[in-house]
């Protein structure tokens, strides 16, 4: 990871958007937080990111309508859906995240290692899976 790059990150929990913000800039990133998606889509629609860091379970605007509406005004960004789970495993969700278009996964509790790989991974790997429109009738 020796690019600087521009990251966004999106929790509800402030600790963990200060945490994750730290971490990353400790790497040499320079990063803004959010802690709803409301918020996240305004600060997104004011600057442009490389990387947007999203939890998926959050009140008002969840991490899956986050990330649709990002891959719809913003196809280029990258993007990492992050999840520690709620009523169902964390990893039922970061599915759905993969399929709605999240380019990396992070599972909560996670390590700098784990935080690392996934940026890597985000601003490396293969397109997501998109989802497939039906014909219009």
């Amino acid at each position: 990871m020796s690019a600087r790059l521009k990251i966004l990150v999106i929790d509800d929990e402030p600790e963990i958007c200060e945490l994750t913000k730290l971490l990353l800039e400790r790497a040499g990133h320079e990063v803004l937080t959010a802690t709803n998606g409301n918020a996240a889509i305004r600060l997104f629609n004011e600057q442009i990111f490389d990387l947007v860091i999203t939890d998926i379970l959050m009140p008002d605007r969840d991490g899956l309508e986050v990330i649709a509406e990002l891959r719809r005004k913003h196809p280029a960004v990258r993007i990492i859906a992050s999840s520690g789970g709620g009523r169902v495993s964390s990893d039922s969700y970061l599915h759905i995240a993969r399929k709605t278009g999240a380019h990396a996964l992070l599972a909560k509790p996670f390590t700098l290692t784990e935080l690392h790989a996934s940026v890597t991974a985000a601003m490396q790997g293969a397109e997501p899976v998109m989802p497939v429109s039906e014909p219009a009738n």
